[in-house]
């Protein structure tokens, strides 16, 4: 019966459980009322790792510009480059949660006015 309840929360909001599983954020017992509070802390870890994510960018892009031997560039091309795509992961990910923020007001605005 529990079970069957948690997946139909997953069923409603999937990007939400989703993200909250991917950065240890508890969501079991969500109330809806919990909802816009546990959306807005996403974001903020979200934009925390991406905040985190662009300094290493920036040190490894420094480390590019003093760096003369060939392994030690091909080293930090790569922190780069995986950098790149970490950013453009979480750069989704929070298009994704913010897109589901507006629905989610949204959805309540209809409720509210019925």
């Amino acid at each position: 019966m529990a079970d069957s309840y948690y997946q139909g929360d997953y069923i409603r909001h999937p990007v939400i459980y989703e993200l909250s599983h991917k950065y240890g954020l508890p969501t079991e017992n969500l109330i809806e009322s919990q909802l816009p509070g546990k959306l807005e802390e996403l974001k903020e870890i979200i934009r925390r790792e991406i905040r985190k994510e662009l300094k290493i960018k920036e040190g490894a892009e420094k480390l590019r510009g003093v760096s003369t031997d060939r392994r030690s560039l091909s080293h930090v091309a790569t922190i780069v480059k995986n950098s790149n795509w970490k950013l453009t992961e979480l750069k989704n990910e929070l298009s994704e949660l913010e897109s589901q923020i507006i629905l989610f007001c949204a959805s309540v605005a209809n409720f509210a006015k019925q």
